[in-house]
């Protein structure tokens, strides 16, 4: 069974930008601690924050997230 689980890619946008969360912090508003739990996938993004972000990081909103493919196998 194939099912997608929806990932997001902001640590990827962080580094590729060369910023530190510290600095994602005071460009956003948004605390250190939210920012890292937000990379991790341990908080949600509202529309909020993916507005500020893609925002930051010049991309377009879906460009955020990424579709991976989860194949289960059954022997």
């Amino acid at each position: 069974m194939n099912k997608g689980v929806t990932r997001n890619r902001l640590r990827q946008f962080r580094e590729r930008s060369r910023l530190s969360l510290t600095e994602v912090a005071t460009l956003t508003g948004f605390d250190v601690s939210t920012i890292s739990k937000h990379e991790n996938g341990q908080r949600g993004l509202t529309p909020e924050a993916i507005t500020k972000y893609a925002k930051l990081y010049k991309v377009e909103s879906y460009e955020l997230f990424y579709l991976e493919v989860v194949t289960d196998s059954e022997d």
